[in-house]
């Protein structure tokens, strides 16, 4: 064979970047970092001259890890922290010398807010069969209802709230389920609790209708992307009566709120469904409390009827009925925090959602934008009330597989788990509250790490003159408030850390709240503070900087801060200013 004709010799394949090229030995740090080790200890070269904290994979408890989790999809973020890892001496540790959120994502199965200890309160008391879910949860509303009408004389016929009928027969073909991951055409189903015409609606229904659609659905559809509350809802409320009496009843409630709603009152003075004269507009007003409160009877009304049919306890329509109820009801701003129902009803749609095994990551996006809808509440409800979140769920996404909308969605998660471990639940000694904290901001970490371009600053501004350095926007709006959700969670996991340290882990705790408030306050401070979905999320982060601010010039800007942003949502009560000001006279 002539050498022109002779093959040539097969070059040896180049192994990729993402796995080939990366170091088997040496200790984790480099691995991830793609530098060779000299396998120093306890402390590499290369980890010595960065200043990087060097973990070697033998020092790693593989008992903590659970291979088999990866292959049901656990692995949701890209690293594990271990409490064998965490010593009393170096608990909290500054971002800047804290690397194991540089650790090679495919080295471990979970990561660490999915191994935070979870027993949720509602793990500890009785819960309802999922075919009896949606009974209990409409039990509970009604009976609350109930003593409402006699307690303030509403008016209402009690006995309408009745559930006595029997349920009625399932058909032969149907076993009273719904796919939750089916795909759903817009128009409705062939169903005896949906109309296949649209419903008609009064001039009353349709201003407020439009009301929700314009300025109530954006507040519950900051953190989804597809807008189910804006699109998809509507659509439903047209062919399902209890859907759309719950939507009107939220729309009324929150016109109610506010002297500059977008809708004219005068449109709202009719009682639902009444031929009555109208009054002059300057009683419109007061009638909003009154006409929101009738949808809402006429909502828990058609409940009792319509929970007969097997097939709606399993819909789509009463998961957004009952997200619509729980808004209606969070936001009777009348009632401090643990005074009202909402806090009770919240476990109630827990059941209804465990029920339909619906979570936050169905392919159904109504189903997952109520979920995370609920979840948003339930942070605060449980946040007020020092008690646990109610969800068990764990996501199955790994932190590196989600899109940005999902990250935005991520930080609910996590700071839910962060909730949970401020919760009035001491029963831990020390060493395990400090191990569980510092997996929380490992996993606040590893999250933040992560994050693309699009949640950070678009531009910050100097803000002369104020207790706060610069003013601060981050667009789209959901990643602004997902920013100011790890920042809420980050100061509540170092406010109730114990501490065992000296004064150098106080100050890096210290940095850290700073840090923390510098950038909720920048971001409540740019002109997206003034946008009511986001304001939605920053009087949460607010209060939370508050409850970490000494400085009585930093307390006192902190209060207007909240006060304005309480202004433009008028919600929740007044009330949580002197709540703030009452926990800072206490301080020692």
């Amino acid at each position: 064979m002539s050498p022109q004709t002779a093959p040539s010799k097969p070059r040896k394949p180049r192994p990729s970047r993402a796995r080939g090229l990366r170091t088997t030995t040496g200790c984790l740090t480099c691995r991830k970092r793609r530098v060779k080790c000299d396998e120093s200890k306890p402390h590499c070269g290369q980890c010595s001259r960065s200043e990087r904290e060097c973990v070697y994979a033998h020092a790693i408890n593989t008992a903590a890890v659970h291979p088999e989790s990866e292959s049901n999809g656990q692995n949701t973020t890209c690293h594990a922290t271990f409490s064998s890892l965490v010593s009393p001496t170096s608990v909290t540790g500054s971002a800047s010398t804290r690397t194991l959120g540089d650790i090679d994502p495919q080295l471990y199965s979970e990561s660490s807010e999915l191994r935070f200890d979870l027993t949720p309160l509602t793990l500890t008391t009785s819960v309802p069969s999922p075919n009896s879910a949606p009974y209990e949860w409409y039990d509970l509303l009604a009976e609350d209802a109930v003593n409402n009408i006699r307690k303030h004389n509403l008016g209402f016929d009690s006995n309408i709230l009745s559930r006595r009928q029997s349920p009625v027969p399932k058909a032969a073909d149907d076993d009273g389920t719904a796919s939750p991951d089916r795909d759903f055409s817009e128009g409705p189903s062939e169903e005896p609790w949906q109309s296949l015409e649209p419903i008609h609606m009064a001039e009353d229904d349709l201003a407020l209708f439009q009301h929700f659609i314009d300025t109530v659905a954006p507040i519950l559809d900051l953190f989804d992307p597809c807008r189910q509350f804006a699109h998809v809802v509507p659509r439903l409320a047209v062919h399902n009566v209890g859907v759309l009496k719950s939507l009107l009843a939220v729309a009324a409630r929150h016109v109610g709120l506010s002297s500059s709603a977008t809708i004219q009152k005068e449109a709202l003075v009719q009682t639902p469904g009444s031929n009555a004269s109208r009054h002059d507009s300057g009683d419109s007003t007061s009638r909003c409390p009154e006409v929101a409160t009738r949808y809402y009877y006429e909502t828990l009304q058609y409940l009792s009827q319509n929970l007969l049919y097997p097939s709606y306890t399993k819909s789509r329509e009463i998961l957004a009925t009952a997200s619509l109820i729980s808004t209606f009801e969070m936001l009777d701003v009348s009632k401090k925090a643990g005074e009202g129902n909402w806090e009770r009803h919240l476990r109630g749609i827990f059941w209804i959602q465990r029920s339909q095994d619906n979570n936050g990551e169905k392919r159904d996006a109504l189903r997952r934008g109520v979920w995370w809808l609920w979840l948003r509440q339930d942070i605060w409800a449980a946040f007020q009330e020092k008690r646990r979140v109610l969800t068990i769920w764990r996501p199955k996404k790994r932190l590196m597989d989600l899109t940005s909308n999902e990250l935005s969605t991520r930080i609910l998660y996590i700071c839910a788990r962060c909730v949970d471990f401020a919760a009035n639940e001491k029963q831990y000694d020390i060493g395990i509250r400090i191990s569980q904290g510092e997996k929380l901001l490992q996993a606040l970490d590893d999250w933040w790490q992560i994050l693309p371009a699009s949640f950070r600053p678009i531009y910050k501004t100097n803000n002369a003159g104020s207790e706060f350095s610069s003013k601060i926007w981050i667009h789209p709006p959901s990643h602004s408030a997902a920013v100011q959700m790890f920042h809420f969670a980050r100061i509540i996991v170092l406010t109730n850390q114990p501490s065992v340290g000296g004064m150098l882990e106080y100050c890096q705790r210290q940095r850290l709240l700073d840090e923390s408030v510098e950038t909720i306050c920048g971001i409540a401070m740019a002109h997206q503070g003034k946008d009511l979905p986001s304001a939605f999320v920053n009087f949460q982060a607010l209060y939370a900087a508050g409850l970490c601010v000494q400085i009585p010039a930093r307390q006192s800007a902190i209060l207007q801060l909240l006060e304005a942003t309480l202004d433009v949502t008028n919600f929740p009560p007044k009330t949580l200013l002197d709540d703030l000001i009452a926990y800072w006279r206490a301080a020692p």
